[in-house]
């Protein structure tokens, strides 16, 4: 070998790549001394069989031919098994991941959640971290209720002050009847001085409500609100444009009725033409240029340049100069300035040099 290629070869760095740890991995080898037949029916109770979904204790029974309650007798018996190795280092480290999320997000989080954050798009994964959660003393496993998601709980997290929040949060919402930020509610619950928790607390108090949810815009709000799930092509548009908060062409409301992520399975939904359609027949919205919406609640009014004119100079209690004219239009529609002038001038009385009125 030449010293030209000893050098090259000498200078190769030596990295030593990190194993990436296995939940299903370390749930195998510390049931390896169980026997196969127990090995199996918690693996495929729990979704880490062949199949690669949740059986029931019915489908496991027909297939071990044994009844429905020794299936369940079984997989007590591993879980119970596995229960007691909770000092071994394996169980330690998931131990450790699963409190440190857990910590994380103070005392409470989604199941979902759980298993999108620790073993994500992996369901193999996710089946063997919910073997190892039933085995855990200090985390307590709650079900879906109608005020609540269904989540996991640190065995000391307080459900009373969960539910004292969520209530007084939800009184708020209801009074206030609008979506609100998280530093709004927060600020309101602070005020009422009727507990203390903090910031980060509160928002993960909200995040497993049922009847309280946020939207793609960050605001919060009672679930069945409009203003968290828009169901038809009016109420996403109608969202987009009270959260955007400016006139928009109807172009720009369909793509950012995608881009939102509020389109739904209708793949016309979102079409520009289609949206252009829908809020043409609705009396929330008012075409005021070219294609370009805007909310009515804002002030714009429907009509021609010319109606619109006509109510500007009826409420007025005297002549209006041509720049008022232009002013008080530019606030309620989209329209060119010489447009403004031409309309003036055609349909208007004009008084002195530069005011107009209604003519009679």
């Amino acid at each position: 070998m030449s010293l030209t290629k000893k050098s090259r070869l000498s200078t190769k760095p030596l990295v030593k790549e990190e194993k990436k740890f296995s939940f299903s991995a370390s749930l195998e080898q510390l049931l390896s001394v169980l026997s196969g037949r127990s090995r199996t029916i918690l693996l495929a109770r729990f979704g880490l069989s062949s199949q690669g979904k949740q059986q029931t204790l019915e489908e496991i029974g027909q297939f071990h031919k044994i009844t429905r309650e020794r299936v369940r007798q079984i997989i007590i018996s591993a879980l119970g098994f596995l229960s007691q190795e909770q000092k071994n280092p394996l169980f330690i480290e998931v131990k450790d991941r699963i409190l440190s999320v857990l910590k994380e997000k103070d005392g409470i989080i989604q199941t979902e959640a759980l298993l999108d954050t620790l073993a994500p798009s992996d369901k193999k994964e996710q089946g063997a971290l919910l073997v190892f959660m039933e085995c855990l003393s200090l985390i307590k496993k709650e079900k879906e209720t109608n005020e609540r998601k269904a989540v996991y709980v640190t065995d000391n997290f307080s459900f009373t002050q969960w539910k004292l929040v969520i209530d007084t949060v939800k009184a708020f919402l209801e009074t206030s009847k609008q979506v609100l930020d998280e530093d709004t509610l927060y600020a309101y619950l602070q005020s009422k001085n009727i507990v203390t928790i903090s910031k980060s607390e509160f928002i993960h108090f909200l995040s497993v409500a049922r009847e309280i949810e946020q939207n793609v815009f960050g605001k919060w709000g009672l679930s069945e609100w409009s203003d968290i799930k828009p169901r038809g092509t009016r109420e996403k548009a109608y969202l987009v444009l009270k959260m955007t908060g400016k006139p928009l062409h109807f172009r720009e409301i369909a793509s950012l009725i995608d881009s939102y992520g509020l389109r739904s399975r209708k793949k016309n939904e979102s079409h520009p033409q289609t949206v252009h359609n829908e809020l043409i027949k609705d009396d929330r919205f008012v075409l005021i240029g070219r294609g370009t919406y805007a909310l009515s609640e804002w002030g714009y009014k429907k009509g021609t340049v010319k109606d619109v004119l006509e109510e500007i100079l009826r409420t007025a209690d005297k002549p209006l100069s041509r720049e008022d004219v232009l002013t008080q239009i530019l606030k309620v529609r989209h329209v060119k300035k010489s447009t403004v002038i031409i309309n003036l001038n055609t349909h208007f009385h004009r008084v002195g040099k530069n005011l107009y009125s209604v003519k009679k």
